[in-house]
């Protein structure tokens, strides 16, 4: 595994085989273990939010998840080929680990609904496997809290993974699910793995109708996103243009920008013509 840092978080580079074993390795540890999911949003509110930033950083795993951080490493580090691992895949592969391994799976965030009809997915995935959901019910931006009534209630479970369902946010609600992640790693000694996945949850009930596997697998996700649901412009022009923007100048001001734009355009051609190879 090797791990590099864009804007100041951490991002480590494992391929699907690699990351297979390490949740594997952390779900068979007596503590437990932070796992963030990076995108390019994070960075952009890492940079003027240090507490987040730490979080991020202070994680066991850090899992880049947004094809934008492909190309950000090949310009800012010149590496290649940084592998990405959506939360909405890396769940239902750590469902199926707590079916083999025992481990209670914790659904926590949503609404009642969007948790009941998650959990029908992953019994249907993963027949056997022992769910428990909690809505964590409203949570302050700006003072993340998880309820001590629910801490206690996570102190009972047994051992478990917790997936933490709270949306990204934005501005300074930004980090909320992550604070709420680490508070839980720091407070339920019971947890094994403790995993911030954003909208999973939305997108396993069926509430939101994932990308077909064709956007999903060019890294258009955020084209069917913006065609399904055109009001999340701003977000998506954050992660698409202004990320992009940034990183670009980045490498401007540093000196490197002819470097980096060689790099991202031999990632371009690596990324889209290993795929059309595999339509």
């Amino acid at each position: 595994m090797r791990s590099i840092s864009i804007f100041g978080v951490r991002l480590d580079d494992l391929t699907s085989d690699e990351l297979h074993a390490r949740l594997l390795e952390l779900l068979d540890r007596s503590e437990p273990s932070l796992v963030v999911t990076p995108n390019p949003e994070f960075l952009l509110a890492a940079q003027s939010n240090p507490a987040f930033r730490d979080v991020l950083n202070s994680s066991t795993l850090s899992i880049p998840d947004g094809v934008a951080l492909r190309f950000a490493a090949a310009a800012n580090n010149g590496t290649h080929n940084l592998h990405r691992h959506p939360g909405v895949d890396v769940l239902p592969e750590l469902a199926i680990m707590c079916r083999n391994r025992g481990v209670i799976l914790v659904l926590l965030g949503a609404t009642n609904f969007i948790l009941a009809q998650t959990k029908m997915h992953f019994a249907t995935l993963a027949e056997g496997i022992s769910i428990v959901t909690v809505n964590p019910g409203f949570i302050n931006a700006e003072s993340p809290q998880l309820a001590q009534h629910i801490i206690e209630d996570l102190c009972l479970v047994g051992p478990c993974v917790v997936a933490v369902a709270l949306g990204q946010g934005s501005g300074r609600s930004q980090g909320k699910q992550e604070s709420i992640a680490a508070q839980i790693v720091a407070k339920v000694p019971n947890a094994r793995i403790v995993i911030g996945v954003g909208g999973a949850f939305d997108a396993l009930s069926g509430s939101v109708r994932r990308a077909p596997l064709a956007f999903r697998r060019f890294g258009f996700e955020w084209a069917w996103r913006l065609a399904i649901e055109p009001w999340r412009f701003q977000r998506i022009f954050r992660a698409t243009i202004l990320f992009p923007s940034i990183v670009a100048y980045g490498t401007i001001q540093a000196g490197t920008f002819g470097r980096a734009l060689v790099n991202v355009a031999s990632e371009l051609r690596n990324h889209f013509f290993s795929r059309l190879k595999n339509v």
